[in-house]
């Protein structure tokens, strides 16, 4: 049951934060120039969904295989030289996840404690905090993607 709702934490946050962006930059347009009355927030609130948006949308795209990779060099070399490239594609995405998304993620966090957004005065701590709450659940997605390739790389029972 957990496992579910994990898998799809990330479509849900994407989804309400797509939704808010379009619904805050409409109405802001409609009453920027109907009744020539911008909503002051608008921007700062489209900002900050927009990067939980990047963050948890790449986490809801990683779950599907969907980022771009290009493999035109790769699928031409030795079996052997592919499966040392898959290796270090792996490693160097999970010290991209690791690293850069959850480590300094989490440290741009914490470095946001005293800052507060101009219009509503909330801590920008809630908008940084996507970085590495993305990274963990890119990981998750990556290492469950993982599991299934090398499964589905492994002899089936009927194959032998």
């Amino acid at each position: 049951m957990w496992k579910k709702g994990v898998n799809n934490i990330d479509d849900f946050i994407a989804s309400i934060a797509l939704i808010g962006v379009i619904s805050i930059t409409i109405i802001n347009v409609i009453f920027r120039y109907i009744f020539n009355m911008p909503i002051l927030w608008a921007e700062e609130v489209s900002l900050a969904l927009y990067v939980w948006l990047v963050f948890i949308g790449a986490s809801s795209t990683m779950k599907r295989n969907g980022h771009i990779g290009i493999d035109y060099f790769v699928k031409r070399l030795p079996l052997s030289i592919q499966k040392v490239m898959k290796f270090i594609r792996m490693v160097v995405i999970y010290f991209v996840f690791g690293y850069v998304f959850m480590y300094l993620g989490s440290e741009l966090a914490m470095q946001a404690g005293d800052k507060v957004t101009p219009s509503l005065r909330v801590s920008y701590i809630w908008i940084d905090v996507a970085v590495p709450i993305g990274g963990i659940l890119i990981a998750y997605h990556f290492t469950r993607n993982i599991i299934k390739s090398f499964q589905n790389e492994l002899p089936q029972k009927g194959d032998i």
